[in-house]
């Protein structure tokens, strides 16, 4: 088997959420986050043989870039990388019991608002948060539009960066709140659907990203 550039980049992408990982047998990857906060899963275009661990997400990448075009051969404790020059090497599989992965899916309650986040107006809000150091962003209601902030929700006194995302026509008010740090989605357009129950979900076709709002955050 041969991993697409694309499966590629959704690894390096979930190495940024858990730096272990669980494939399981078929196309669904996933992996969540050690404080179990942020999710996410898509559907591979390759078909995985066996479900088998991987400790290091960044490590087997990193292997994984030693050879061009690299040809995995999956065993039953390791998998063995063959480059098109013939080098190859064994990767050896982790324990499932020392990796944290989701056990069951998400079923996303009714949600109060929803959104289309184009991936411009994403990147604007992480490069804010970067270069204002802020730590939190608030999707709230002003009137009947619906804005993203960055801010420091701490400190009454801190910058702050905002852009209209969509229209609203509900009647509740509402602050949802998240940690700028639980925002690990690859670059895309998403449609953003938030619940009150504290969850929110982040679809881009079949990639998926369920994040935890913050317990402060406010409906009605």
């Amino acid at each position: 088997m041969k991993l697409s550039e694309k499966t590629v980049e959704i690894l390096k992408n979930f190495a940024t959420i858990n730096q272990s990982i669980l494939i399981r047998d078929g196309s669904d990857l996933n992996t969540m986050s050690v404080q179990k906060n942020v999710l996410a899963s898509v559907i591979a275009a390759e078909t995985f043989p066996k479900e088998f661990g991987i400790y290091d997400l960044n490590e087997f990448l990193s292997a994984l870039s030693l050879f061009e075009s690299p040809d995995l051969e999956f065993g039953d404790s390791s998998m063995t990388m063959t480059g098109s020059d013939g080098s190859s090497t064994s990767y050896w599989y982790a324990d499932k019991s020392i990796i944290i992965y989701p056990e069951k899916e998400i079923t996303m309650p009714e949600c109060e608002v929803n959104f289309i986040l184009k991936e411009e107006v994403f990147n604007k809000l992480l490069r804010a948060t970067g270069t204002l150091g802020l730590n939190d962003l608030c999707i709230r209601n002003v009137g009947d539009k619906i804005v993203a902030e960055v801010q420091d929700k701490r400190n009454d006194t801190s910058n702050t960066y905002s852009i209209e995302v969509g229209d609203y026509t509900g009647e509740d008010n509402f602050n949802f709140y998240f940690l700028t740090e639980r925002m690990k989605m690859m670059s895309n357009d998403y449609q953003v659907e938030i619940s009150s129950k504290n969850i929110s979900k982040f679809s881009c076709g079949d990639l998926v990203y369920w994040v935890a709002l913050e317990s402060d955050s406010t409906y009605g």
